[in-house]
This record gives structure tokens, sequence and C-alpha cells, in this order.
């Protein structure tokens, strides 16, 4: 009877909630922290590549899931044709990637994220021990190779500028294209 007070004190406190996906939604509004621009366009196409297989983050179990072509998608990979599990991502897709995104930062303090290190599990979990990560599953994908350092690793380091609060107006050349091959448009 005595832990029932703590229990909701815990529960009202702001935690991330479960979502029906087994995902993890954040207690702030996304927008408010990290730039849906940037993510569209520069760190959404690194988690594709690099985070994306069925086997890692691209099932809905996982807090950080990636929906892609030819892999994860809203609509049921079984049934569905190819061209649909093969199409680009739809808008509701390119929410559900920021978000799950976004709750893999919210894991550190505001402090943490602009000089990015080992709080920020999204910049952390994928590093190769040997740079100070964590290897999750006993697997480093950053840096890259042929790069020796994270500094010289481009794909980190988009991921480490987006936490860090780098912003993108969505109408840079790029990403203007991004947007308009995805049918979004910039926030």
């Amino acid at each position: 009877m005595r832990l029932l007070p703590l229990a909701f004190v815990l529960a009202a406190v702001g935690c991330p909630a479960p979502d029906n996906s087994h995902g993890l939604v954040t207690t702030a509004a996304p927008a408010q922290l990290l730039d849906y621009n940037e993510f569209v366009c520069e760190v959404q196409p690194v988690l594709i590549r690099r985070c994306s297989f069925v086997a890692c983050h691209g099932g809905v179990d996982h807090a950080l899931r990636v929906y892609s072509p030819g892999k994860l998608r809203l609509v049921d990979s079984a049934n569905a044709a190819r061209s649909a599990r093969d199409a680009m991502l739809s808008p509701d897709e390119v929410t559900r990637n920021f978000e799950s995104a976004t709750g893999t930062v919210y894991a550190a303090q505001p402090s943490d994220r602009q000089n990015p290190d080992d709080r920020v599990p999204i910049l952390v979990k994928p590093t190769r021990a040997s740079f100070g990560g964590s290897e999750h599953h006993g697997v480093g994908i950053f840096p890259v190779y042929p790069a020796q350092d994270l500094s010289q690793d481009h794909e980190y380091g988009v991921l480490a500028a987006w936490v860090a609060g780098k912003k993108a107006t969505g109408t840079e050349p790029a990403c203007a294209d991004m947007f308009m091959t995805l049918g979004l448009k910039p926030r």
C-alpha cells in the first residue's frame, strides 16, 4: 500500500509512455527541441541506411523503429504488394520516424544535447566501444570505414549536429528535393 503513492508520483512526472506500436512517444512536442526539416533531409536517410534492417530497428518492437522502403511499413507487409512495400515513405511513416528518433534523444538533458556525448542514446549506442560507444548488440556502426575517428564520419556528424540543434529551412536545394520526393512540406 505504501508503494501506491510513489507509483502515482513516478507515473505523473512525464516519463515516456508506451504507444500502441511498442515504441516510445515523447512527453513534449518534438518540434520544440529537434528540427523536423533537418531530420527529414539529413538524419532520416542515415537511419534508413544504417539502422532500418529487419533484425535491427526495422521492427515495431524497438523504441527506435525506422520505417523504410522495402522493410518496415505501416501497411501489412506480408499481404502488401511489392510496389506498396517499396514505395516512398508516407507522411505518417516520416512522422513516426521523427518521433521515434526524437525519443532516443529525450533520455538526455538539454545541456547534454549541446555537447553530445555518452548520455545521448542515439549517438552512443551505435558507436564502437573503442570510440567510447556501447556497441549495442555487439555491433559498432560508427565510425564507418575509412573514417579513423568520429570527427571524420560524415553520417555520425549528421546525427550529432541534429542532436545539438542544427536546423534546416527545408528550402536548401537538396532538402527541397527530398521534401518534394516525399510529398511533404517543410515545417
